[in-house]
């Protein structure tokens, strides 16, 4: 492959309206500044190939294939890197006779990272006779704050007598169980140098929502997901009879996540705890990739229900009558 020059790479990728000839191929809709259509690589439910003008690039956030014009190219046309210069250069106007080459392979690394996808990870299928080995009895400290025995049988809910931990299962949404989950008991955790919270196996992708396997049927029917940060959360909305919620496991999402909520199509209730800005750069950074797909809100503790960022409760911890004011106060982000 010929080394190309950088610049005039660039000269070409900008001198060509890549909606206009997109927009030949692919039907988009606007939304926003944005365009949005079904992306051609793969099954595409919910339109997620989008292409921004201001930028003139185009970036599928289903399959993670993104670029400029010659990208597009080589990607969706299927042409040699080669042949989709050829084919730019004249879409751009420009003579590619006159283009300089050049030793330098910064342009080919640049090409390579385009094309990187992350390796997909395939979670291994656990044998749920490693959970069953887990003894099922009262876990008196979330019964305390809470979680009646029924509903933690629910959610699968076992003591490692071993590990003195509190255990969950992992399901995937086909239910095979993909992981174990286990958060210690002992309160000196720190002191002793044990971690809070551990997965008995590996974790891969995180493209899963904890409790799901058991509320999807419920957020489909209300189209509407209620996101916290802890399984405890959704047992805790379960037991006031409220279904259709689902625990991240943290307050940020990892991009598996959203494509999975962008799938679900339902609304997007960010349900995080007090000490959470919805501010912060990740979190925000999240929200602004899901507005554009779904109606998306958040739960803010604006008057110190919950006791403020120091008590780092969450919407659900105190009450209900707490939960339905939050609740009925929730902002949409526009």
């Amino acid at each position: 492959m010929v080394k190309y020059d950088e610049d005039m790479i660039r000269e070409i990728s900008d001198n060509v309206d890549i909606l206009d000839y997109i927009g030949q191929s692919i039907e988009l809709r606007q939304k926003g500044k944005d365009y949005f259509g079904e992306c051609p690589l793969h099954t595409d439910e919910t339109p997620s190939f989008s292409v921004t003008p201001d930028m003139n690039s185009f970036y599928c956030f289903s399959c993670g294939t993104g670029g400029g014009i010659i990208q597009f190219l080589v990607e969706y046309e299927k042409l040699s890197y080669d042949n989709a210069v050829l084919k730019a250069s004249k879409l751009a106007q420009i003579d590619i006779s006159s283009m300089c080459q050049s030793q330098t392979v910064k342009i080919n690394k640049m090409i390579r990272k385009t094309k990187q996808k992350s390796e997909e990870f395939t979670h291994p299928i656990i044998n749920k006779l490693e959970y069953e080995k887990h003894k099922k009895v009262p876990i008196q400290n979330w019964i305390d704050e809470g979680i009646p025995q029924d509903i933690m049988d629910l959610f699968g809910i076992r003591l490692d007598t071993r590990g003195n931990r509190i255990v969950y299962p992992v399901y995937d949404l086909d239910g095979n169980l993909i992981n174990i989950k286990g958060r210690t008991l002992f309160d000196d955790y720190k002191k002793i140098g044990i971690a809070k919270y551990m997965n008995y196996f590996k974790v891969g992708v995180v493209d899963y929502f904890q409790g799901l396997n058991v509320t999807l049927e419920y957020v489909k029917e209300q189209k509407e997901i209620k996101i916290f940060e802890s399984i405890k959360s959704t047992m805790k909305l379960m037991n006031w009879g409220i279904k259709n919620s689902a625990s991240a496991e943290k307050h940020t999402l990892t991009k598996e996540q959203i494509k999975l909520l962008i799938k679900i199509g339902a609304d997007v209730i960010l349900c995080y705890d007090s000490d959470v800005s919805y501010k912060e750069k990740e979190v925000a950074k999240n929200i602004n990739t899901l507005k554009r797909f779904l109606n998306v809100y958040v739960i803010e503790d604006k008057h110190g229900l919950l006791g403020g960022k120091e008590s780092k409760n969450s919407p659900v911890d105190l009450s209900i009558e707490i939960w339905n004011q939050l609740y009925a106060s929730r902002r949409k982000i526009t």
